[in-house]
């Protein structure tokens, strides 16, 4: 019997209704299908006790709110899930994942930066599922409509971890289409919640009349109070219907959330309401279905109302409850019936009950009939899960598509409502939107802030690593090839003496000649590092340079940086643990560009920032085939490079006819020629310098294309750079034209630099396609 483990944001003391009731829901439906199901909660006891439908329960990872933390909470799971140790409650629980043959995320409104926490903690199965190829199914999702880039993309990367997506609104699967996730539209899990008789600690329910107002509200101010107040009289005067509020979250025992609203409303109504305490999601489901009409300003009444045929009224707060209510809503053409909660009163409230009262049969009917639509396709939905959880081949094309339901318009009160909502909706989301970027970048802030307060003890922690890892034989070598680089070596050794969770590393400086104080500068750091410097002045050269240093080294994993870039906090244990777990292989880091301003140190905080940023441990994999072209996913070169070193020898190292560039782009086709894998590793991240003189970008970018073209001539299968003749001649000719029309910094910098590579692309061709001047390779003379 597979075991499959069902996530919903289950346990918490504050009981949700809507919450419970889809993972009961989710956990019933796979249960029905022969599942053994196991609910990850944040509280065993309260799950065992208010769900019982589970075979087991697991204690999930509880993720912090302040975004900085809990993406650093999450890249720690990502390292474990790599090899490295980690803190203990995810260690056991990655062990208990083990046991797990497939996960079921099931529905929610908690895909977005509001609720990063419950984001990232699902993001966290995801990277479990990928690990361990558990099959991964997600169900019932609100994404968005807030999110900053950096939950996107980690939004991005759990769907895309998924065998099967299911999003709830239009908007919703939208976000999908516009990511190029493959999902579906569907309705929320709890639609067709089964009620049983389980109860809530301490948990009674009075008698309630034959036909009521169901009400359920949360946040509400004084006015707001007293405008619902009053309309809710005038239903019970004009149609003798009493009110029953039911509360949607609180805790069991306690007068708190929901219950206080409900209770300050009561006190302004003469018509005698029945005020219920929090209830479990059998009897508060029960009630709602069992209303005559209903009105609520969260999500799930409305579902558990429209799924039984209760007319609904839903009040719209904010652009979070409209993209959901309104998204449930429209399943059932009801998607109008909603009014704007900041801009209506009374009189607004009591029209909108009156219609629903008047037309009760009618859009009762109507809902009727559509249920049973929704229930077919709730059927053929887990049926699906079921397949996906199995291992079932292409479910993309088998489940039928989500058919619109034709809209409900009432009558008096619709066109002024809409024009408000839409308002609201966009004010709303703008204001959301930018709370959670502004919280995202106070909370890195916070904990830039806190690393600087806590730099020397910190430091001496590291200062005594590093003196221990001095007694020990290293395990890797990074070589830095330098040349008159004592301005600002020192940047890129106080990089490496921070490195965390890194094996013992010897640094080998291999100076090509330099005339400055570059000694001065390392005897510095050599109570931090264990670092030489070796002499590489024959061939000034920084492809020689390298090759001094790789042959010098002590060890067999061999790392390169350059002398004037950062290497991030974790880059030594990125590439060693990399190459060390891909044999056959060389790795390539990625390049964090930065623009070089002349103030750039650790003292910096953008720097600081990056430096200590978790980065994302995702590898690109290109498989050995000689005759396939190079592929690369981020912008790379020899600042951000390892390989063994007996494959560095034996294919010659570096090749040192280059001048200036793309002997990196040279080791790598010699490489793949020879059979080697080529991994891409994100984690292994260098902050790159873009020098911000137009002088200089002009001569780099020469070069670059320069030598661009000599590669490809040598390796024309492997290397494919853009160096079109007629593109980067076309390029060359506009150049003036365009120094003479953009004259603001950036500009003028990027038409330096596209001039210098379309000038270096000219000069490449003519030198080397048509007029022959391929020099002789100069490779390491122990080559073998």
């Amino acid at each position: 019997m597979p075991r499959i483990l069902v996530l919903a944001d289950l346990g918490r003391e504050n009981y949700h209704v809507g919450d419970e009731a889809m993972g009961i829901t989710a956990a019933t439906q796979l249960v029905d299908r022969g599942f053994e199901v196991h609910i990850g909660t944040t509280n065993l006891k309260h799950s065992e006790h208010n769900i019982g439908v589970a075979h087991g329960y697991i204690h999930t990872l509880e993720f912090p709110s302040s975004p900085a933390e809990r993406e650093q909470y999450l890249e720690e799971v990502r390292q474990h899930l790599l090899g490295q140790p980690a803190r203990p409650e995810i260690e056991e629980f990655t062990q208990a994942m083990t046991e797990i043959d497939g996960i079921l995320i099931a529905g929610g409104g908690n895909m977005n930066s509001t609720y990063g926490w419950l984001l990232y903690e699902r993001a966290a199965y995801g990277l479990i599922a990928q690990t361990f190829e558990i099959p991964l199914v997600i169900s019932g999702q609100s994404l968005g409509p807030v999110l900053t880039d950096k939950d996107s993309e980690i939004l991005q990367e759990l769907l895309s971890a998924s065998r099967l997506v299911g999003v709830r609104e239009i908007s919703s699967y939208q976000w999908t289409q516009d990511h190029n996730v493959p999902a579906h539209h569907m309705i929320d899990d709890a639609t067709f919640y089964v009620s049983e008789h389980r109860q809530l600690p301490g948990e009674t329910v009075p008698d309630l009349p034959d036909q009521y107002i169901c009400a359920t509200f949360v946040g509400l101010d004084n006015e707001q109070i007293q405008h619902l107040a009053k309309a809710l009289d005038e239903a019970y005067k004009v149609h003798h219907l009493h009110t029953v509020f039911v509360p949607h979250k609180g805790t069991p025992g306690r007068k708190d959330e929901d219950y206080l609203v409900h209770a300050a409303i009561a006190r302004q109504m003469n018509s005698k309401p029945i005020v219920l305490p929090i209830l479990h999601a059998d009897a508060a489901v029960s009630i709602h279905r069992n209303a005559y009409v209903a009105i609520a300003n969260r999500y799930h009444p409305g579902v558990f109302s429209l799924s039984s045929g209760v007319p609904f009224i839903g009040l719209i707060p904010d652009a979070f409850t409209d993209m959901r209510l309104r998204g449930m809503m429209s399943h059932y053409g009801a998607e109008n019936y909603t009014i704007p909660l900041d801009s209506a009163d009374a009189t607004v409230y009591s029209s909108a009950l009156a219609e629903i009262i008047r037309w009760h049969d009618d859009i009762s009917s109507t809902l009727f009939q559509r249920t049973s639509q929704l229930r077919s396709f709730s059927e053929a939905w887990w049926n699906a899960v079921e397949q996906a959880l199995t291992g079932s081949a292409d479910l993309q094309n088998k489940l039928p598509v989500l058919a619109p339901a034709v809209s409900l318009t009432p009558q008096s009160w619709t066109p002024v409502a809409a024009e408000q909502r839409n308002r609201i909706y966009r004010r709303s989301l703008e204001i959301a939107q930018g709370y959670a970027d502004q919280d995202r970048e106070q909370s890195w802030e916070r904990d830039y802030q806190n690393r600087r307060d806590r730099m020397e003890p910190i430091s001496d922690e590291i200062r005594r690593a590093v003196k221990q890892n001095l007694t020990d034989a290293p395990l890797a070598s990074v070589v830095i090839p330098t040349l008159n680089a004592a301005d600002v070596i020192g940047h890129q050794l106080e990089c490496l003496s921070r490195q965390v969770n890194a094996p013992a590393f010897e640094v080998i400086i291999s100076d090509n000649g330099s005339t400055d104080a570059l000694g001065a500068v390392v005897d510095g750091f050599r109570d931090r590092l264990n670092v030489r410097i070796v002499d590489s002045s024959e061939i000034q050269n920084v492809s020689y340079a390298r090759n001094v240093g790789i042959e010098d080294a002590q060890t067999d994993f061999i790392l390169i940086c350059d002398a004037d870039d950062f290497v991030c906090e974790d880059w030594v244990r990125s590439l060693y643990t990399t190459l060390k777990n891909h044999p056959n292989s060389y790795v390539l880091g990625q390049y964090l560009n930065v623009a070089d301003t002349g103030d750039l140190s650790l003292e910096n905080r953008e720097i600081y920032q990056l430096f200590t940023q978790p980065k994302w441990q995702n590898l690109f994999i290109q498989e050995p085939n000689p005759h396939e072209k190079i592929e690369v996913h981020f912008f790379v070169g020899g600042a951000s490079f390892g390989a063994r070193k007996h494959d560095l020898l034996a294919l010659g190292g570096f090749d040192s006819s280059y001048k200036r560039g793309s002997d990196d782009w040279d080791f790598w086709a010699r490489a793949r020629k020879a059979g080697m894998q080529q991994v891409e590793s994100y984690g292994a991240a260098v902050l790159y310098r873009i020098s911000q003189s137009p002088r200089k970008q002009f001569r780099r970018h020469y070069f670059y294309a320069l030598n661009d073209v000599l590669v490809t001539v040598r390796y024309p299968e492997q290397v494919q750079r853009d160096i079109s003749l007629l593109k980067q001649g076309f390029v060359l000719a506009k150049t003036p034209y365009r120094l003479f029309k953009y004259k603001d910094a950036q500009s003028r910098l990027k038409t330096f630099s596209e001039g210098g590579y379309a000038l270096g692309a000219v000069a490449g061709f003519l030198k080397y396609k048509l007029l022959r001047q391929v020099p002789a390779p100069l490779l390491m003379k122990r080559s073998s």
